[in-house]
């Protein structure tokens, strides 16, 4: 099932990637989104209509925003991906910030993301510790 989650999470991510529109279809109805308590968005979301809610929350702190994602990493029901964002500041400053984001599957659905500023800690939130335990497995972007 994990190789099928993290197809799910990559199609999510594509998605919203291209159209900036988020694919309820991927989302379980309770879903959770939780953002970065240290970032210029705080909170946590509740339910499919709370992710427009962040997505708005987000937008409003940048001018604008573009991302990549790197290699998902796979655990049974997780799946942990880099994302690299490039952001302009309202007032135009430039920077670049590399996220972990953790997400939680139930049922072939995302019902939990969660923002995290290292790899480390995304890790440990998703239950696979650190690197080199042999918990997880490696899924390499094409």
């Amino acid at each position: 099932m994990s190789q099928e989650n993290v197809e799910v999470v990559r199609r999510a991510i594509d998605y919203f990637g291209k159209t900036g529109e988020i694919p309820s279809d991927y989302y379980a109805p309770e879903v959770v989104f939780a953002m970065r308590p240290d970032g210029p968005s705080r909170g946590v979301f509740h339910g499919i209509e709370g992710l427009p809610r962040a997505v708005a929350e987000f937008r409003d702190a940048w001018a604008e925003s573009a991302f990549d994602a790197g290699t998902f990493i796979e655990g049974n029901d997780t799946v942990v991906v880099p994302l690299l964002f490039r952001l302009r500041s309202q007032s135009g400053v430039e920077l670049e910030v590399e996220e972990f984001w953790a997400y939680w599957l139930r049922d072939g659905k995302i019902c939990r993301v969660e923002q995290h500023g290292t790899k480390q800690d995304a890790l440990k939130a998703v239950g696979l510790g650190e690197l080199g335990h042999g918990e997880e497995k490696v899924t390499h972007d094409e």
